[in-house]
């Protein structure tokens, strides 16, 4: 082997692999106290632009995700949750038949501009409604978030996308003096209830004393032709704060699952179907989550190849709607040559810096 193509163990080569996807403590300090300031300068801005709006909204709450709460050109993605409240409405959520983790929102009280009368039914939360209603109210706050000053060096313009799915939305802040200094806020509407308010006849999660949330969402593929502007799923957050806690090693592997996707450009496996995946295999304790990232990460592979095979994602079955058949079968390629790839270097106990561009893109 040349001296150009440096072999390390296969520890150590993910380890590399690691420190590469990571920024040094006080670079990350520096974007952390950036994003504060362009997330308070956000909130103002909406809060001051319509009476009704400021009465619902409540601010962005960073979820405490596994991960930092931004994005900054690494393998990590963020789910922000803008809570939305409705003063004027009391707001009761009801199960959708044969839709596993569906619900409606049924509005009762005044009008408000995220609520349509749906014939007979009554009066529900329509996503679509409060889409429109966010886009209106964001686009027009726009003009007033550019030119935000966080220090003497890093000052930033402010730019947004409404994203297809109706779900949804990404702020992008990118520094005036360096475009390539930039930070990544994407965020979803939702509507937060009380454990107390639980729906009846759904079984009870272990964390039932915790808050939980209606995240805006379209029916799974199979039901495509029966879409329902009022459909919400039911989500609670915590969820992953308690599975997991204190597994470095599991946050590790999904660091590297995250990188492989970049590197692979699998950009519709979203992290949505990958935080699943690894929640639930948690849940089943199936894996020894103390061993190394590296064959964590071997294992998680192979259980998403048989995801994409089965066309089967874990608690929500046929959930792959937004992957094409020639896609998945590129992905499925594609894994098995990785898969291939990580085995050889873990039974030969190497991996070359080619190897680690081929993987990770590092």
């Amino acid at each position: 082997m040349s001296d150009s193509n440096i072999c390390f163990t296969y520890g150590e080569g993910i380890e590399y692999a690691l420190e590469k996807l990571s920024i040094p403590s006080d670079r990350r300090s520096s974007f952390n106290h950036d994003a504060q300031i362009i997330k308070n300068a956000f909130i103002e801005a909406m809060a001051d632009s319509d009476p009704i709006f400021r009465k619902a909204f409540r601010g962005m709450s960073f979820a405490r995700s596994y991960m930092d709460g931004i994005k900054i050109d690494l393998p990590e993605e963020f789910d922000m949750f803008v809570v939305i409240r409705l003063s004027c409405c009391a707001l009761k959520p009801i199960l959708v038949p044969n839709r596993t983790g569906f619900i409606f929102l049924s509005a009762s009280g005044s009008l408000h501009p995220c609520v349509r009368q749906f014939g007979n039914e009554g009066r529900f939360v329509s996503r679509l409604a409060m889409r429109s209603w966010l886009f209106r109210h964001i686009t027009a706050v726009m003009p007033r978030l550019q030119r935000i000053r966080c220090s003497r060096r890093h000052i930033y313009d402010l730019e947004y996308t409404s994203h297809d799915n109706g779900v949804g939305h990404t702020l992008l802040a990118i520094d005036h003096n360096d475009t390539r200094r930039r930070i990544s806020f994407d965020f979803v509407p939702v509507f937060e209830f009380q454990a107390s308010q639980w729906i009846p006849g759904l079984k009870i999660p272990k964390n039932s004393e915790r808050n939980w949330i209606a995240v805006p969402r379209k029916y799974f593929k199979e039901h495509s032709d029966e879409q329902d502007e009022r459909s919400f799923m039911l989500v609670v957050p915590s969820w992953e704060q308690l599975v997991l806690h204190k597994k470095q090693n599991l946050k590790d592997s999904l660091r590297l699952m995250l990188a492989l996707r970049d590197a692979q450009e699998m950009g519709a496996l979203v992290i949505y179907f990958l935080k699943i995946i690894y929640l639930y295999k948690v849940q089943g304790n199936s894996i020894n989550w103390n061993q190394a990232p590296g064959r964590i990460l071997i294992r998680m592979l192979v259980i998403l190849q048989h995801s994409l095979v089965g066309k089967r994602l874990p608690i929500f079955p046929n959930h792959f709607e937004k992957i094409s058949e020639e896609t998945r079968r590129d992905y499925i390629r594609i894994i098995n040559r990785m898969l291939r790839q990580l085995i050889r270097c873990r039974n030969a106990d190497c991996l070359t810096d080619d190897d680690l561009f081929d993987i990770f893109g590092v």
